[in-house]
């Protein structure tokens, strides 16, 4: 009895989370602390960590934490602590679902649960799309301009986390339709699924996110190999594709102001437009020169947790990049940012947990892992992501629950 409860906390804590991480960030935090809760009354790690070292499966989900134990390192050659015990807050999701996956009874996390799990993120990611419409509504009533685009419309949202959180919902609505027409069921599948795509597919374009749009045409083009390749449908393959371009292409027309932002950013990344065309893309590449002049000299171990930011500002201020220096930013690119804070040992540790997972995953056919680790790496290439707690959070439990699901399987 006393075990079906504390699983029941885990299984509805992971619902929570899952819910909640499109909808509202900011109740996360509640949730994750009734679930280490949980896992500590229930006292399973009190069964399992003996026995950890020697369980292959659960040690390799322990070891997703070896990246938070090199920030941890990081203190010894630091110089700012205030700003590193803040980064280890907010990094703390990398230590926790890890931990508690690795040691916990998660006998009942199966791919059916898994599937429920990814309907409650769904419902959730329409949940937060329709409160960021409704927040869009107010401010075109007071006739605020670009209400329903980008910045404003993302409101509480980066426009790409929010994105990247549409895409993994979209890849997963996608798997679930390759699913029902490979098995040739009787029942067709349900319309809801294709207006979700329809709906998501709308609300990245008006996010104007450029790697949100990649990410789609790149789930496009994965899920039209899947027919192509293995279930033989060469015609539904092609015309999924030829489909998607087409769609891409009138998105572009129609939405001009995201046209506009991906040309700019297209001419200024082939050197085709001057910088002030578009000025997120610029930045970024000079940031990126920065911060590749920092890890040159830095390179073996990199400058420590809590000096990175110190070090940027000062290459900003050294380089003259206003706009990176009045908001203090990241080095907006994740293998870059971990390059900077812990070296070589930090940088290897960010891909094999990356690589590993995706290559392991793709071989057993375990698509929606695969594809979730791909969203993640290629949109770490432009922004910082487990740098703020909308990317930890996200990464480190749908990582811990994918892996788990596929460990015990």
């Amino acid at each position: 009895m006393r075990k079906k409860i504390h699983q029941h906390i885990y299984w509805y804590s992971c619902l929570g989370i899952a819910f909640m991480l499109p909808v509202w960030g900011k109740l996360i935090p509640t949730i994750i602390v009734i679930f280490i809760l949980n896992w500590l009354l229930s006292g399973d790690y009190i069964k399992t960590l003996p026995a950890l070292f020697s369980v292959k499966s659960r040690r390799n989900t322990l070891l997703f934490a070896g990246i938070y134990i090199l920030y941890v390192i990081g203190l010894l050659y630091t110089s700012n602590f205030s700003y590193a015990w803040f980064d280890l807050e907010v990094k703390l999701s990398l230590l926790i679902f890890p931990l508690v996956f690795s040691t916990a009874d998660f006998g009942f996390l199966d791919s059916k649960r898994l599937r429920l799990m990814m309907l409650w993120y769904v419902a959730g990611c329409v949940t937060g799309s329709l409160l960021l419409l409704g927040h869009a509504v107010v401010l075109w009533q007071e006739n605020i301009p670009g209400s329903f685009y980008y910045m404003k419309l993302g409101w509480y949202f980066h426009p790409s986390y929010f994105a990247m959180y549409l895409d993994f919902a979209m890849a997963f609505i996608i798997i679930e339709l390759l699913s029902a027409f490979s098995l040739r069921s009787s029942s067709r599948p349900s319309f809801t699924f294709f207006f979700l795509l329809a709906w998501f597919f709308v609300f990245i374009f008006l996010l104007s996110s450029k790697m949100g749009l990649l990410c789609m045409v790149m789930i496009a083009v994965l899920a039209s190999a899947e027919l192509v390749f293995r279930q033989r449908k060469v015609f539904g393959g092609l015309g999924l594709l030829i489909l998607t371009l087409i769609l891409m292409w009138a998105g572009l027309h129609v939405f001009s102001g995201t046209s506009a932002r991906v040309a700019a950013s297209t001419e200024t990344i082939a050197g085709m437009a001057p910088p002030e065309t578009s000025k997120s893309t610029s930045d970024r590449v000079e940031i990126w020169k920065a911060s590749f002049e920092i890890i040159k000299s830095n390179l073996w171990f990199g400058v420590g947790t809590g000096d990175v930011k110190d070090r940027l500002i000062e290459q900003y201020k050294e380089k003259n990049i206003e706009h990176a220096l009045e908001f203090r930013l990241n080095a907006h690119n994740q293998f870059l940012q971990t390059f900077l804070t812990l070296g070589l040992p930090g940088i290897l540790a960010l891909l094999l947990m990356l690589i590993l997972p995706m290559v392991a995953s793709f071989r057993n056919r375990y698509y929606l892992y695969f594809v979730f680790i791909l969203l993640f790496s290629v949109n770490i290439v432009s922004e910082s992501m487990l740098e703020e707690q909308a990317g930890v959070v996200w990464y480190a439990f749908f990582n811990a629950i994918l892996f788990t699901v596929n460990r015990d399987s």
